[in-house]
């Protein structure tokens, strides 16, 4: 259970154990759990969304449950994936994109990345058909947090010195394929079997995607990992309305 508290802690806000003994290899190790941390992030979105569903309006609620995924993991994976636009958008060279990314100061083209992350996971869950968006609710965190696993298995850490993404890049095989099997089941339980192509699929463009990061940077920091981890969620929405819509059409 250390490895869970170690996850939980690392992602959200959430501080369950004030004290938890662990090195950095326990830290990489705790990533098998980053999936279920992102399935009890969606069970509260879900529980938010039942409560407010009948009270205020879809789209203020929709916002609420976006603004509370921000805020329960202090907007980590948001700033992040800033970080990194920024970083690819301004460098020339792997080490003025990992130098940008590591300024705390947001650029436009960051800011502007983020908006339009964030209206597009709105118009997802907007559209999300009714008999699927409890279960899109539970997913789509979890995927988002799965994502990370993959890209911390396949790619070196970028940096010459540790930073907040060390302890985790260059993960063994057990733990992706714990995280792996452990997303799989739960998306099989809430989609059924089909949804499994949505999680290959996003596996596919995680491996496309570092080999692009190893050529700009050399491997992955943690703003990379933050980047990864809001792509996913937008690639999942869509890809499960893509899904919905097929096989409305096919009823």
């Amino acid at each position: 259970m250390n490895r869970f508290f170690l996850a939980l802690q690392f992602l959200t806000l959430f501080r369950v154990k004030k004290n938890i003994a662990f090195d950095e290899s326990e830290l990489g190790r705790s990533m098998q759990y980053f999936p279920v941390i992102g399935a009890l992030q969606g069970l509260l979105l879900l529980i938010v969304w039942y409560v407010l569903s009948t009270l205020l309006p879809d789209s203020l609620v929709t916002a609420i449950l976006l603004l509370i995924l921000v805020l329960t993991n202090g907007g980590l994976h948001l700033d992040g994936f800033a970080d990194t636009v920024d970083g690819l958008a301004g460098g020339k060279t792997p080490e003025d994109r990992l130098r940008i990314m590591k300024d705390s100061a947001t650029g436009a083209i960051g800011v502007v990345f983020v908006v339009l992350l964030l209206l597009i996971k709105f118009l997802a869950l907007e559209e999300m058909p009714f008999d699927v968006k409890a279960q899109a609710l539970i997913a789509f965190p979890m995927v988002g947090r799965w994502a990370m696993v993959p890209l911390a298995h396949i790619l070196p850490y970028a940096r010459p010195t540790g930073g907040l993404g060390a302890a985790f890049a260059g993960c063994g095989r057990a733990v992706f394929f714990k995280a792996t099997l452990l997303t799989s089941i739960m998306i099989v339980l809430l989609f059924g079997l089909l949804a499994l192509a949505i999680i290959a699929a996003i596996g596919i463009i995680i491996y496309m995607s570092s080999r692009f990061f190893r050529k700009k940077v050399g491997g992955v920091t943690g703003d990379i990992f933050g980047f990864h981890s809001e792509a996913a969620e937008v690639l999942f929405l869509i890809l499960v309305l893509a899904m919905t819509n097929i096989l409305a059409l096919e009823e």
